[in-house]
């Protein structure tokens, strides 16, 4: 990312390479002998808070701009981090079902 002051204005310019880059050294599965290990990288865009539910905006490894949606049923103790996690857990479940899709049905990204 990198800060420019035009003026009185202040642009900000993500570098997608940089962000790809982040994501792709986060996303891995490793073997050592009989135990595996999964690391998915997501990043958060956006997270939208509308008790008890949460919008979260995320993107994936591959660029691609996605939403989950949560919802905290005990009201009365609306929890916004406990809520965050599960919208995150619906998120990596997401992505995990997709690429189980894509490497059963043999398509080629």
């Amino acid at each position: 990312m990198a800060k420019y002051k035009v003026g009185d204005e202040l642009l900000i310019i993500n570098d997608p390479n940089a962000e790809n880059e982040k994501l792709k050294s986060l996303t891995k599965l490793t073997l050592d002998g009989d135990y595996a290990q999964i690391s998915w990288g997501l990043k958060i865009v956006k997270v939208e808070y509308d008790k008890p539910y949460v919008t979260l905006t995320y993107t994936n490894v591959e660029g691609e701009l996605n939403k989950v949606f949560a919802e905290c049923r005990d009201i009365e103790n609306f929890d916004q981090q406990k809520v965050l996690e599960k919208a995150l857990l619906k998120a990596f479940q997401n992505e995990i079902i997709k690429i189980s899709v894509v490497k059963n049905s043999a398509i080629k990204k």
